[in-house]
């Protein structure tokens, strides 16, 4: 080669290697969120309150990434660990806990997905993005889905491409001798400053009691709108057809909103959960609960936060005939740093 073409030749090459690694792209992210907390507990066993070092988000690490095949087409995955920050343990199992999934994203016909999945109601239904808290600190709704299981393994998710603000969202998960198949959607509006979205999953019962096999149907609905600059929000989550007879129901409520306040953002969530004879038979698992959360995140960049929690909780537990067994009440407050990569 002569040597006025080498440098022709590297530039060549340089291109060539740009351009292919343009066509894929994998991205690390997580999150550590820790703090203090003085609170109760378990309000089923007592009302007193202690010091604790608290997560107020769970701690997590996860990889994503993309390959684009052609101008339409596009292969991707994901999967994420969490785990407890406060003492590094594994927060419960699997350990690819959130989601471990591969998949094709078609611009034109949409996307699906193969793998652990979080289930139709927690992935997009009610999720974060419905709660004032976005799910996380001491002072989120916490339950939102009802008795919907969080995530769903074995599954195959589609979504669709969005047409006139609508999306469609379809899910099944295989029970591979274990469980029963789970299947769900959901149907979500998003134009503007308005975002609904509407979910439906019957799947295995998670009540104790309840065989194999057995089924429980969850129905949620939430929406939120951009009021210049408050977002007020709401999920309501109703489960049916509960505990090895199924007469069992679980109702789950929350309002609450976002509201810019100097250099941060209030928030404020209401939370309502009643049940009525949960395993099916009698009232001994039913629980009547309401929590009032108001709380302030502060930026301190792009990336970090600090997030104050306040909480007052009323938990109350019954006996089998539906008398009171407990009834107690609750005071918190937590105050977490939260960097996010």
């Amino acid at each position: 080669m002569k040597p006025s073409c080498i440098p022709i030749a590297l530039v060549s090459l340089l291109a060539v290697s740009t351009a292919a690694s343009a066509q894929s792209r994998l991205s690390v992210y997580g999150r550590m969120d820790l703090g203090v907390r003085y609170a109760p507990d378990n309000l089923a066993v007592s009302s007193a309150r202690d010091w604790t070092v608290s997560s107020g988000s769970t701690a997590r690490i996860g990889f994503r990434g993309e390959e684009v095949l052609t101008p339409d087409l596009s292969a991707n995955f994901r999967f994420e660990h969490r785990f407890k920050a406060d003492t590094g343990e594994v927060d419960g199992s699997p350990f690819w806990k959130q989601v471990a999934t591969v998949g094709l994203t078609s611009k034109a016909y949409g996307t699906v997905f193969i793998g652990r999945m979080m289930s139709p109601q927690d992935y997009l239904g009610v999720s974060g993005r419905f709660e004032a808290f976005d799910g996380d600190t001491y002072a989120a709704s916490v339950t939102r889905g009802a008795k919907a299981a969080a995530k769903w393994d074995n599954s195959v998710f589609y979504i669709s491409p969005k047409i006139g603000g609508f999306t469609v969202h379809l899910a099944a998960a295989a029970g591979e001798g274990i469980r029963r198949r789970a299947e769900g959607f959901m149907l979500e509006y998003a134009r503007g400053p308005l975002t609904v979205a509407m979910t439906h999953a019957v799947e295995q019962d998670p009540v104790a009691g309840a065989g194999a096999g057995n089924a429980v149907a969850t129905t949620t609905l939430a929406g939120n709108y951009v009021f210049g600059a408050v977002i007020p929000m709401f999920t309501y989550g109703q489960s049916e057809d509960t505990g090895a007879s199924d007469e069992g129901r679980e109702r789950v409520l929350t309002v609450g909103a976002r509201i810019p306040a100097g250099p941060g953002e209030i928030r404020l969530s209401v939370r309502r959960l009643r049940d009525d004879r949960l395993n099916g038979v009698n009232h001994a698992l039913d629980t009547a609960s309401d929590r009032v959360g108001l709380g302030y995140q502060y930026r301190l960049s792009k990336l970090t936060s600090l997030n104050l929690s306040l909480v007052n909780d009323r938990l109350e537990t019954f006996n089998a005939d539906g008398s009171s067994k407990s009834d107690r009440t609750g005071r918190g407050f937590e105050l977490t740093l939260r960097q996010i990569f």
